[in-house]
This record gives structure tokens, sequence and C-alpha cells, in this order.
């Protein structure tokens, strides 16, 4: 079971620490050019923010440095707090006239349902996803009595 709790949790911090810089790092975010200077900046620093706390999480994860429970609830904590600022910044996105997509970004995974086509943003996507196994881990640990060794 310890094996199983920790892939999901490195799952969740992949999906900040290596698929969301993956998708950053390149033309349609970092070096954008209709993009200000100042913005290309902080989405470059939000990237090897997000690397640098993966790197620690992964550590703490998989290197056995100190007790498995300390390491995997610290870990899990970092995750937690990085996806759940995506929720809030884009809850808090009428404040500060935010958008979740650039048009000349990502384009929105169209999702047949009946007669009619939605879209679904891919960070909504890979972020939710990370946030639901991130909570599954959590739900497997809570109902197996903690971290197993």
């Amino acid at each position: 079971m310890l094996f199983a709790i920790q892939s999901l949790v490195t799952i969740s911090i992949l999906a900040y620490a290596a698929v969301a810089a993956a998708a950053d790092l390149n033309s349609t975010h970092a070096t954008n050019p209709l993009w200000g200077g100042h913005a290309r900046f902080h989405v470059v620093w939000q990237v090897f923010t997000h690397i640098g706390v993966g790197v620690v999480a992964l550590v703490l994860v998989w290197v056995p440095l100190g007790s498995i429970e300390l390491r995997l609830v610290t870990a899990m904590s970092l995750t937690f707090v990085v996806l759940l600022g995506f929720f809030v910044s884009a809850l808090a996105m009428p404040l500060y006239d935010g958008r979740l997509a650039d048009p000349n970004g990502y384009p929105q995974l169209a999702i047949p349902i009946g007669r009619r086509r939605y879209g679904l943003d891919l960070n909504v996507l890979l972020f939710g996803t990370a946030m639901i196994v991130l909570a599954t881990a959590a739900v497997l640990t809570v109902t197996n009595g903690g971290f197993p060794s």
C-alpha cells in the first residue's frame, strides 16, 4: 500500500512540476511575444518555483531520510498548497480580470455531450485530476490507518 500511496503522490507532483512546466516554458507562455515582459518573468518564476517545490516533494516521497509519515504528510501538504493555488487563482479571476487560457495558447478540450460540445480547459483538467489523485492517496492513507511501513 505504501508504494501505491507514494506513486499517487508522485503523479500529483509531476502534474505541476513537469507537465505544467513543459506547457508554460514555450511560445504559448514564457516566450509569447504578445505577453508583456513582466508577465513572462512571472510565469518563468512560477515554473521554476514549482519545479523546485516538486523536487523537494519527490525527495520527501522517495528518499528514506526520516520517518515516512512526516515525509509523506509534508510532500502531500506542499502538493496540496500548489494545486490549491491554481483553484484560488481561478476563483479570484474576476478580481484581476484573469483568464484560464490565452487566445493564442492551448485550445480547450471539446467534449461532446448529446448534440452539444462543451469546452474543458486543459489547466482545469490537469490540476483537477492531480487534486483527485492526491485526495485518493489521502483517503488510502486514512482508510488504512496511516502510512504503512
